[in-house]
């Protein structure tokens, strides 16, 4: 059922592909980065399992036991697809909660996901809109095209109704809603699909960095904020640092 979902993602990343660049270096290993325990990463919009390989290995260089959810790239049902991220972050944890870094649209998925009861002991998102009256006319567009698709057939695809209808209430709620485990939200003013004041969230650490939104799965400056993120949430957990929200940016 997802398979035409797949191949259409498939395309959409390799057109993506050409526009971004290499994969930078990783920055320099610190060891108040390195932590342990099952993580998942989500994608986003049109993400594939190849786009998600380069933060996929610096996250594993970290410590960290990655699992990859890219389940309908992205284009699916809200409220389908946030069953299936429980689902994946259920096989994944092993007791003790996992963390969860996701990009773009993964970021809305993961953070309904964890209003809905999902074992998740920390959130970063990475170019997620969480504000949709903030996001702009290409994302609306997008959005409101692979609607129409679904609504006249495409097998998975989120159809019109999720945009405004009852199946994905609860969905478009848990984007607005406080967050009950830290949560840090990275962003790029550079960022040309996502407009940048959609990501910054009140119940979150802000976390400016430059980029595109594809260079935030693969900049170095990316991979930085993210070990920072996940390093700072272990530290809240073990009662070492204060909680509270800060903005960067």
């Amino acid at each position: 059922m997802l398979a035409p979902l797949a191949a259409l993602g498939t395309r959409l990343s390799l057109v993506s592909g050409a526009l971004l660049h290499r994969a930078e270096p990783d920055p320099p290993l610190r060891r108040a980065w390195c932590g342990s325990g099952s993580l998942v990463l989500v994608g986003g919009f049109g993400t594939t399992d190849a786009r998600l390989r380069p933060m996929q290995r610096w996250l594993e260089r970290l410590g960290y036991e990655v699992v990859l959810h890219t389940v309908g790239v992205g284009m699916g049902c809200g409220g389908r697809s946030v069953e299936a991220l429980r689902r994946t972050v259920a096989r994944a944890d092993r007791g003790d909660g996992v963390h969860v870094v996701a990009h773009s649209r993964g970021g809305q998925f993961a953070r309904a996901a964890i209003a809905a009861g999902a074992p998740v002991r920390g959130l970063v998102t990475l170019g997620s809109g969480f504000d949709l009256y903030r996001l702009g006319l290409p994302v609306v567009a997008v959005v409101a095209l692979i609607g129409a698709a679904g609504s006249i057939g495409l097998p998975g695809a989120a159809t019109l109704g999720c945009l405004r209808g009852p199946c994905c209430a609860e969905f478009r709620a848990a984007l607005r809603d406080a967050v009950g485990v830290p949560f840090t939200s990275v962003f790029s003013r550079r960022d040309r699909v996502v407009p940048w004041r959609s990501s910054r969230d009140p119940h979150a650490t802000n976390v400016e960095i430059g980029g595109s939104h594809l260079g935030l799965l693969s900049d170095t400056d990316a991979k930085r904020a993210v070990a920072v993120a996940l390093a700072a949430h272990a530290r809240r957990a073990a009662g070492t640092a204060h909680p509270g929200r800060a903005d960067a940016g």
